[in-house]
């Protein structure tokens, strides 16, 4: 009974794959569709477990600690996440402010102090791990691991058993049923309705399928060899799209099932999004390539030269793409390894949901501005929000829609929202001639700025910066302690009115670096900071 009270918390986060909604965690608030792009400007970043450390501490969420984790489940109905906690050789469950470890036994360390891996087959809390990578879900509540250290794909049931049900721990590449299959590194599975897994299996640069226990590779072996250094040779991964039975990968490492049944591909090494069609007997590239076009690679390169691009998803670029996942609306969310940001595919085109760019750490904010290390799952928890594995930073994160304020509704006037706090004041925001306008002293107090009224101008003054404003003039003076005075230019000039200064919303955000958003649904001026 102990035991199966133990595992029950990780049987519940396995169900997060049927997708139940009860109790779900994440809202958009004042806004119920879950279209990514409508709630794009809303998102903001947080972080939801793990301190930064990289070691393993299990108790408080924020506290807790990881060692670079790599995949996650999202149960909605409890509001928990299953995590491959990689380098720490176990499953670690995130509970409502709570970490603890759901699966995989510690029995030594390396010489770094790290949890060694090892094959061990049986009950959730003596069974073992290595390298454990990507997870999935089966319609009966399994759980499966592609289990990368021991080159084989694990099963979790909802009693809490782990059992080997295909290869048997040493790399390679036969297909066969259960222990006589080998595969070498694999990073992901999928598993479809109908229960049948899928696994990018990385480093043979195939993918694979197990069905009724029997594994098959469905793609071509690739013949390419790199040589890394003088006299040194291995066997590299490549490209070509085609039927099934021809196509070539290079170290594939995330799978997501869509509603029809077929799969998308990391194809992480060709920096590309790819497509198997069942029914069609076909692998296309739908992102990171022209329609047509081939991959090259540079002499005794393995892999295929990244970059950034948003855009068409013909010409989009990618930095090691890996984990994936499906929207109700059909798009596809991605994590963009290498160039640290979320990624999302739909309708053709490929844009930026989360992270800035080529810029690595672990800050959370507006989701353009909130930095992201290395992420390498995403999940969709539902209501516009998406779970990060963000592997580099050993933490757990949410892009998430802002949620506005209870008892925030749309009325006769309008609300005037910094960050989850509403300002309130004797007067209200207005709109003048398609103009916002905010009364400055609400906003500005709050601030941080001291307000002056003196020879019918208005000082605002914080720490070293002061501003001077004058009503009708589009010309505010700046001056910075130890710089010259500067002259700021706006394009609607202040007014006062009711006896306040108000000045256009924009100033705030472009003089003073606020997001500054319209929220139509509850009539609402809201104005962020960009990092938290």
């Amino acid at each position: 009974m102990k035991k199966r009270m133990k595992f029950a918390v990780l049987a519940a986060a396995s169900a997060a794959v049927l997708g139940m909604s009860a109790n779900m965690g994440y809202a958009a608030a004042g806004n119920g569709n879950d279209a990514v792009m409508k709630l794009k400007p809303l998102y903001e970043v947080r972080t939801i477990a793990g301190s930064g450390a990289y070691g393993l501490l299990n108790g408080s969420s924020k506290a807790s600690a990881f060692r670079e984790p790599t995949s996650l489940l999202y149960n909605s109905g409890l509001g928990t996440f299953l995590v491959t906690d990689t380098n720490n050789q176990q499953l670690r469950v995130i509970a409502p402010g709570t970490a603890s470890t759901a699966a995989g036994f510690h029995f030594e360390d390396d010489d770094g102090s790290a949890p060694l891996g090892s094959l061990l087959d049986g009950a959730a809390d003596k069974a073992a791990f290595n390298a454990p990578s990507g997870l999935a879900r089966d319609a009966a509540g399994n759980v499966y691991v592609a289990d990368a250290g021991n080159h084989a794909i694990r099963k979790i049931d909802v009693e809490g058993s782990v059992t080997t049900i295909a290869g048997n721990g040493l790399f390679g590449a036969a297909d066969g049923k259960g222990a006589a299959a080998e595969f070498n590194h694999p990073m992901d599975v999928a598993v479809s309705d109908d229960g049948v897994v899928y696994v990018a299996d990385t480093l043979n640069h195939a993918i694979r399928r197990i069905k009724d226990g029997i594994v098959t590779t469905l793609n071509a072996h690739s013949s390419r060899i790199v040589e890394y250094f003088p006299g040194s040779v291995a066997a590299a991964g490549d490209y070509a799209d085609g039927p099934i039975a021809k196509a070539l990968f290079n170290e594939p490492s995330g799978l997501a099932l869509d509603g029809k049944g077929n799969l998308y591909v990391s194809d992480t090494g060709n920096d590309v999004i790819r497509y198997m069609d069942f029914a069609a007997d076909r692998v296309t590239t739908v992102a990171g390539l022209k329609a047509g076009a081939s991959i090259s690679y540079g002499a005794n390169e393995p892999y295929a030269a990244g970059g950034y691009a948003d855009g068409a998803a013909s010409v989009a670029k990618f930095r090691s793409p890996r984990g994936l996942d499906v929207t109700p609306e059909g798009g596809l969310l991605i994590a963009d390894s290498l160039n640290h940001v979320v990624r999302y595919l739909l309708n053709g085109t490929v844009t930026t949901i989360a992270g800035t760019p080529d810029e690595v750490g672990r800050v959370d904010g507006i989701a353009g501005s909130a930095l992201l290390h290395h992420p390498t799952d995403v999940a969709w928890l539902g209501g516009g929000a998406i779970g990060i594995a963000d592997s580099g930073s050993n933490t757990i994160r949410v892009a998430a829609p802002y949620q506005v304020p209870a008892g925030v509704k749309a009325d006769e006037t309008i609300h005037l929202l910094y960050g989850t706090q509403v300002l309130e004041g004797d007067v209200d925001p207005m709109i003048k001639n398609g103009v916002t306008y905010v009364p400055v002293r609400v906003l500005a107090e709050k601030l941080g700025y001291n307000v002056h009224y003196a020879g019918g101008q208005t000082s605002l003054r914080l720490g070293t910066t002061a501003y001077t404003v004058k009503a009708a003039s589009s010309v505010i003076g700046k001056t910075v302690q130890g710089s010259a005075p500067q002259t700021v230019r706006i394009n609607a000039v202040p007014f006062n009115a009711g006896g306040r200064l108000y000045l256009p919303v924009r100033f705030f955000a472009e003089e003073l670096g606020l997001d500054v958003q319209w929220l139509s649904d509850v009539r609402a001026v809201l104005l962020r900071n960009k990092q938290f």
